[in-house]
């Protein structure tokens, strides 16, 4: 299940999650609070949800959804990497964090990683200058993207930008 509140993005992340072997993208919310719904009645193996949603924001979908159903994994993600949301987002119960700028690489890995029980988090940007050091988990190599699926990301995320 996938949540974000602007449609090109969810266009994107259904399209690359739902081109991996096996995998279906059962639903769509634009919110938090249709995210929480929607996640109750389809109960998802995994909820990737947008941190910055109207209303409920996905931060807050992703307590409820941990406290009602404690099973499904939930992936944050968002347009900005910060160790502060890491750390809320593991003490709320979430199981994995990518930026929006790294999914073209991370997205797969993590929802495989957080689907087989393990967590996955975004390493730190190289640009960042940040002394904190990064939470993340190792990139099984046998989840990347191809040459031509990680064009098609770079592209989507560049039209994003220009959206945004």
């Amino acid at each position: 299940m996938i949540a974000d509140d602007h449609a090109v993005v969810r266009f994107g992340l259904k399209t690359i999650l739902n081109g991996e072997e096996g995998w279906q993208v059962v639903g769509e919310a634009t919110s938090g609070a249709e995210a929480l719904a929607l996640a109750i009645q389809l109960q998802p193996d995994v909820a990737v949800l947008d941190i910055n949603m109207p209303g409920m924001s996905g931060l807050e979908a992703l307590k409820a959804i941990k406290e009602r159903l404690p099973a499904t994994r939930v992936v944050i993600l968002t347009l900005h990497y910060s160790m502060d949301w890491m750390q809320e987002i593991r003490r709320a119960g979430g199981n994995g964090y990518v930026t929006k700028s790294d999914a073209d690489r991370d997205l797969v890995a993590a929802v495989a990683a957080v689907a087989a029980g393990k967590t996955y988090f975004t390493r730190k940007p190289a640009d960042s200058g940040s002394a904190i050091p990064a939470m993340s988990v190792p990139r099984p190599a046998d989840f990347a993207l191809s040459a031509n699926e990680r064009e098609a990301v770079r592209n989507i995320a560049q039209t994003i930008r220009k959206l945004l």
